[in-house]
């Protein structure tokens, strides 16, 4: 494998890094918003439905419990609805998704750390050769030469 090989092969491996990431902050974000929206939603259904429902409630217990008594159970009452919104915006969860975004991530990690030790090998083995390289470059470079000047002469 040569030294622009290692490096195509370094950025395809960063490439898919980056698009697992990706997925996996796209998971992520669209979980976020899914119980955002339930929570707002379930704010919303509190804030006018019960609000009608502590009313009635109210004033169907006042006379029967006194006005302290009613304004407590409809509180207590008020509490467990929104307990129960709660852990209804809870579940639903991606972990599937966000567990084969994970094993893409790893693999390209792996990728990246063979082809990152493979180049240290060919940048190691240049380093411990300079003069065979060297060697091999200089007579490429004197046929090019020889063949421009034969070239000139005709």
């Amino acid at each position: 494998m040569n030294t622009d090989e290692t490096v195509n092969a370094v950025m395809r491996h960063l490439r898919a890094l980056w698009r697992a990431e990706m997925v996996i902050a796209e998971i992520k974000l669209g979980v976020l918003l899914k119980k955002s929206g339930m929570l707002a939603f379930a704010g919303l259904i509190g804030a006018f439905g019960l609000a009608m429902l502590n009313v009635a409630l109210y004033l169907a217990l006042a006379p029967l419990w006194g006005d302290v008594m009613a304004m407590i159970t409809v509180a207590v009452g008020d509490f467990v609805i929104a307990a129960i919104l709660v852990v209804a915006a809870g579940r639903g969860s991606k972990e599937p998704e966000i567990a084969l975004a994970s094993e893409l991530r790893d693999q390209a990690v792996e990728a990246l750390e063979l082809d990152a030790r493979i180049a240290v090998d060919e940048v190691t083995g240049f380093v411990r050769r300079p003069v065979q390289v060297a060697g091999s470059a200089s007579a490429a470079l004197i046929s090019i030469i020889t063949a421009i000047l034969r070239a000139r002469r005709r």
